[in-house]
């Protein structure tokens, strides 16, 4: 593993060679695991899912070393709860907008998650209704934007293409 950069390989089933960067590690029953994430040959993190392994410690030099898949089932559902857990702890407040529905009453909404696009020069926002549900029992609502001064959502406004629609429903896909 490289210490500065915190990157290791891993050999894919096609037998290649596949660069990783850790996430994070911890210890549970006593194992060591390790979250990462898979890099590009330019050496940025290629969209998708965190995967784990576990590892042992080489006392010697403190690197990862004998890199293994998780086995069972209770240890990935043991993995879910430690990840959940942390995306808890790192969460923020939530940041919240009015828009204003049909019938003319206030509707406070949550930024999921906003974005921008290159090819069509607008900004972008996914949301939710802010209510006390889960959030994935909640119908997502995406829109472009307008930023306001402080980075906040000013004005929500229609997406107008069945591209710009593609654009959108692919970056909710990677999420």
């Amino acid at each position: 593993m490289n210490e500065e950069t915190q990157e290791f390989l891993i050999v894919g089933e096609n037998g290649k060679e596949q660069k990783c960067r850790v996430v994070f590690t911890f210890d549970a029953d006593e194992k060591s695991y390790v979250l990462f994430s898979l890099i590009d040959e330019e050496g940025n993190e290629i969209p998708g899912d965190i995967s784990a392994m576990t590892f042992d410690y080489d006392d010697n030099n403190g690197e990862m070393t004998n890199l293994q898949p998780v086995e069972t089932d209770a240890e990935w559902e043991m993995i879910n709860e430690v990840v959940l857990t942390l995306l808890d702890e790192f969460e923020e407040e939530p940041q919240l907008f009015t828009i204003t529905d049909e019938d003319g009453a206030d509707q406070v909404c949550e930024v999921i998650h906003t974005f921008s696009s290159e090819q069509f020069g607008k900004s972008y926002v996914l949301y939710v209704l802010a209510t006390d549900e889960p959030i994935e029992e909640r119908d997502i609502f995406a829109s472009q934007y307008v930023s306001g001064n402080d980075g906040t959502i000013d004005e929500l406004l229609p997406i107008e293409t069945d591209e710009e629609w593609a654009f959108v429903e692919d970056v909710l896909n990677e999420l």
